[in-house]
Formats: structure tokens, C-alpha cells, sequence
């Protein structure tokens, strides 16, 4: 039985999206950036016309993994002991399993 474990991180400098001791078996993928633009005005009581912009930028990065059972526990130490300044990642774990069709319908009835 393999778990998948999948990576999502968010970052707003494109230096923090690389991640330090990635194997080189694993998957990674760019996701699109988003862009936030915000218009403020420069003085709140005279001159409506005169304001300032400011825009934020969130870069992303999608990282997949595969592991067996038994090395599932030193992946998830190396995650938890993972620090990235500047950026926010959230891990996902998924396991396939295989089940025969004698069992299912052992389940079902």
C-alpha cells in the first residue's frame, strides 16, 4: 500500500517556493500566481485625486510524493521539521488501497 503525500505552499517571495531536500523522484508542479491590486488615497481630507496603489502577489507550488507505510513516519518527521520563512504550506496525505470483490460484498450486505 503506497500513500501519496501532496504539498500545497503559498508564498509572496518567488525565493521561499524552494523547498530544501526534495528527493529527486518528486513531482513538482507551478500553479498559477494570483494578484491582489489595492488603491488607497494619499491624504484622507483634500485631494480626492491623488492615491496610491499597492499590489500584492501569491505565488504557489504543488509538490507530490510517494511513500510506502514504513517510510511514512520519516517523511512526516522531515514535514514537521520543514521551515520555510515566508511561506505557508498545507499537506495533504492520501492512501490507495485495494480491496477484492469478495470483501466488498461482504461490506455491502
Amino acid at each position: 500500500m503506497a500513500a501519496k503525500i501532496r504539498v500545497v505552499m503559498k508564498s509572496f517571495m518567488s525565493q521561499s517556493n524552494k523547498v530544501p531536500g526534495l528527493l529527486p523522484y518528486t513531482k513538482k508542479v507551478g500553479l498559477p500566481e494570483s494578484r491582489a491590486l489595492f488603491t488607497v488615497l494619499r491624504s484622507p481630507h483634500i485631494d480626492k485625486k491623488s492615491r496610491e496603489q499597492f499590489s500584492m502577489h501569491v505565488k504557489k507550488q504543488f509538490v507530490e510524493q510517494k511513500a510506502e507505510i514504513h517510510e511514512l513516519h520519516k517523511k512526516l518527521f522531515w514535514l514537521k521539521r520543514l521551515r520555510i520563512p515566508g511561506a505557508q504550506y498545507e499537506v495533504q496525505i492520501s492512501f490507495k488501497t485495494r480491496l477484492d470483490k469478495g470483501s466488498l460484498k461482504s461490506l455491502a450486505a
